[in-house]
């Protein structure tokens, strides 16, 4: 990123670090345990990419509602958080380390990394519902926030992404990885700029074209991950490199080699800023061209 949007998401990551807290605190306060193991995963690190996603593109669409924009983005960081946190139990991807500390279930055991895990979706659920008591948004943006981020989490979304990553269908190809891709990682991206467009009162028209470019930023994002997987050093990554390969795992690098895949990320970016030309010029275009340079 450039020294001027460095400074932009440095002051967005802050003011989205704070309001987690916040949040966290007044909603899962009941039970000083699962608050501390809340806060282990939820504030320990991470780049903030959905909720920045969230917040730029409601700044983009010309949204007024930014305080209501920055809880849709912690409630985003709340579901994603939570995928890590199971993801990385034994029973699914096994790994000992996240955002460059121990896992969850490495801190605090499995069982509490399951509730903390529970918690943080319930969470990110309450948090979109209760947008009106805090910040009078309507109650259908509310509604409409809480269903975008609900159908990328679920048995469209997230769940199934997992399942078929655990146990991917044949044939092991190219389409099977990016069935996979679009589940697990693509539609909560989607879902992330999504929001922000429903925050910021636009039309559906908008929201369609929005989520159509946040499919396309989310297949680029997760072909990225896979790559710096096989490149990546752990003090980057902040997590276990190199693991995909060791355990075999399906991904596009291990179908079409790493210079291809690193060519189809890159068409995906491209895509994405195609649907979106209002992006131009923006700390969202540059954010989404991002997820490309950082391979490189």
């Amino acid at each position: 990123m450039t020294s001027d949007l460095d400074g932009m998401a440095a002051r967005d990551r802050e003011a989205i670090e704070a309001r987690l807290t916040t949040l966290v605190d007044a909603l899962a306060g009941d039970h000083d345990g699962m608050r501390e193991a809340i806060r282990y995963s939820l504030l320990g690190g991470g780049k903030r990419v959905r909720p920045l996603l969230c917040l730029w593109t409601h700044d983009m669409l010309g949204g007024w509602r930014r305080d209501a924009a920055l809880d849709a983005a912690c409630a985003i960081e709340c579901v994603h958080t939570y995928s890590l946190v199971h993801d990385d139990l034994p029973c699914m991807d096994d790994d000992d380390f996240r955002r460059g500390q121990p896992s969850s279930h490495r801190r605090f055991g499995e069982a509490v990394a399951v509730l903390a895990g529970d918690a943080l979706l319930n969470l990110a659920y309450e948090i979109l519902a209760t947008m009106r008591e805090r910040h009078a948004v309507d109650a259908d943006v509310c509604l409409d926030a809480t269903a975008a981020l609900a159908r990328a989490a679920g048995t469209a979304g997230l769940i199934s992404g997992q399942a078929m990553d655990l146990s991917p269908p044949s044939p092991r190809d190219a389409g099977v990885v990016d069935a996979i891709h679009l589940r697990k990682t693509a539609r909560l991206i989607a879902a992330s700029m999504e929001a922000g467009a429903i925050l910021a009162g636009a039309d559906a028209a908008a929201r369609d074209r929005v989520r159509a470019a946040g499919v396309e930023a989310g297949r680029a994002f997760q072909i990225t991950d896979d790559i710096l997987d096989i490149e990546g050093a752990q003090e980057t990554l902040g997590k276990t490199p190199g693991k995909d390969v060791h355990d075999g795992k399906l991904t596009l690098p291990s179908v079409i080699g790493v210079d291809a895949s690193r060519a189809r990320a890159r068409s995906h970016v491209d895509a994405a800023l195609a649907g979106l030309p209002a992006a131009k010029g923006t700390p969202l275009e540059r954010l989404v061209l991002h997820v490309v340079e950082r391979i490189r």
